[in-house]
């Protein structure tokens, strides 16, 4: 499913940290694309995730006190050049 998420920095250099360690995400998880305000105040995301919690569980430990992140599931009718989700073609 496909997944949004918009993080407000809170520690620029913890962000830093974590965003840029050398991470595997959990199978079933892929990041489609980020993008980080010029200010590293804020940053936005998409992801292919099995749920929203699942999603909101594995940031809220990558990030901890780093970002405040606010997940959400992406409506397929407002959403443009998305890539198939995989997550849903897993579980079919």
């Amino acid at each position: 499913m496909h997944l949004g998420v918009v993080h407000t920095i809170r520690d620029r250099a913890a962000w830093d940290r974590a965003f840029f360690a050398d991470k595997e995400f959990p199978p079933g998880f892929t990041l489609f694309g980020t993008v980080t305000q010029d200010d590293i105040s804020r940053a936005i995301c998409i992801w292919d995730a099995p749920s929203v919690d699942d999603l909101q569980r594995t940031l809220d430990e990558m990030f901890g006190d780093a970002a405040v992140n606010d997940c959400f599931v992406a409506d397929p009718a407002r959403s443009v050049n998305l890539a198939a989700p995989q997550t849903s073609a897993a579980q079919a």
